[in-house]
Order: C-alpha cells, then sequence, then structure tokens
C-alpha cells in the first residue's frame, strides 16, 4: 500500500502515471483531466498539483503530475466503477497511513527538540538549587542536600507526575510526553525564580522552600484543565 503514496518536501503525493494505470486509464487522459481542472482551480490547483516529470521505458523525459490527498480526490471524482471505488478506498488508505508515519516521525523530533531544551532548563534549575543548598547550609541547615530530591519531587507532584511519597523511577523524564515535558520545564522555571528571589531578599531557606512550592502549585493549577484534556 505504501507503494502508492510517496513523500515529496515532507508531503505525501501521488504520481499521476501510477494513478492511470490502478485506474485503468491511459496517462495521457489522466494530464488531460488534470489539465482541466487546472484552469478553473486556482489557487486549489496550485498548491495540489504540482507538474514533474519521470523517465520512461524508452529512456525519454515525460512529464507527470504530484497531488497531495486534495488534489487526487478532486481528480478521482471523475472515476466511477466497482473497481475505482476500491481503488479509492485504497489510495485513502494509504494517505492515511503515509500521514500517519509522518507524524510520528514529526512528533518525535519535536519530543527530541523539547527534551534536548529541557535538559539546559533542568542544568540551570540544579545549578540554582546548589546556591540553595549552600545557602541553607550557611544558615544552618544540617541536611540541606535533600533539597536536590525534595524540590524535584515537589515539582513531579504538583504536576501530577508523580504521587508526593512516590520514588522517582531513573531515567523518569525520558518517559514523559510532550505536553508533560512543556509543563515540567515550565514549572521548573518558575521554581527556579522563586527560589532565586527568596535568595536575593535574605529569606530564611525554609521560607524560600515554601515560597518555590507555592509558585510550582499555583502554575500547576494553571494548566489543570490542559492536562485533563489530554487524558481524555
Amino acid at each position: 500500500m505504501n507503494d502508492l503514496v510517496k513523500v515529496v518536501n515532507g508531503m505525501p503525493v501521488v504520481i499521476s502515471k501510477v494513478v492511470a494505470e490502478h485506474f485503468g486509464k491511459t496517462h495521457r487522459h489522466v494530464l488531460e483531466s488534470i489539465r482541466s481542472e487546472l484552469k478553473t482551480a486556482g489557487d486549489f490547483g496550485e498548491s495540489n498539483f504540482r507538474l514533474s516529470s519521470y523517465v520512461s521505458e524508452q529512456n525519454k523525459v515525460l512529464p507527470c503530475y504530484e497531488m497531495t490527498r486534495d488534489g487526487f480526490s478532486l481528480l478521482a471524482m471523475s472515476f466511477s466503477g466497482q473497481k475505482a471505488q476500491q481503488w479509492k478506498i485504497k489510495y485513502i488508505q494509504a494517505f492515511n497511513a503515509m500521514e500517519q508515519a509522518l507524524k510520528k516521525d514529526s512528533d518525535k523530533l519535536e519530543w527530541k527538540q523539547a527534551r534536548i531544551q529541557s535538559k539546559e532548563v533542568r542544568r540551570n534549575v540544579t545549578d540554582t538549587i546548589k546556591e540553595f543548598v549552600d545557602y541553607a547550609t550557611g544558615q544552618g541547615s544540617g541536611s540541606a542536600s535533600k533539597y536536590y530530591m525534595n524540590i524535584t519531587k515537589m515539582e513531579y507532584a504538583a504536576l501530577e507526575l508523580i504521587q508526593s511519597k512516590e520514588k522517582v523511577p531513573s531515567g523518569f523524564r525520558d518517559t514523559l510526553d510532550l505536553l508533560d515535558l512543556c509543563f515540567l520545564q515550565a514549572a521548573e522555571q518558575v521554581c527556579r525564580a522563586a527560589i532565586k528571589e527568596g535568595m536575593e531578599r535574605k529569606f530564611p531557606y525554609k521560607e524560600i522552600y515554601l515560597l518555590a512550592k507555592e509558585r510550582v502549585t499555583k502554575y500547576a493549577e494553571t494548566v489543570t484543565f490542559a492536562r485533563i484534556e489530554k487524558k481524555w
């Protein structure tokens, strides 16, 4: 089925010559039909039909058209009969399969880009937490190093990524989907800003943690509806 549709410049298309063969028509007839449609299709035609070429068995360079799903649909309206109906269904299924495959590839790329960006944000947050640990130690805390994990778990719990007392598994962030990665990245930026503000204003370290938790919780509440819609 994937032989029916190919990708050109990131767009699934079908080739007029292949369409002609499957629908039992001469390529010349299909080209005439396309050119007839283009006379009145305007911008739609320019967007969905692209003049191309292929090399024939006689090594001649001959014209053909690349058609998008919409272009093919317009052309196929004039094809009738049981065989034509069967091929229309096959082409629609082929377009669907190709579009789903392209979407998966696009989603994977977008996720990878988001993950790279989230790592940079995490490094900045970790640097700020290190400053905060030193700050808390200077104020007399004997267990300030626990804030590395406590702050991280607080962010996860606020976004309902884990339960508050749940252990965070190794590689947890790599299991998050794109939306949750983006929410977490924003939450960490909120948290970092709150910690830096608290230290600049010379707050007691426990109050700084509570300030960060309050800000992150409020942020999490603002994205509750988006997360509920994602689940549904």
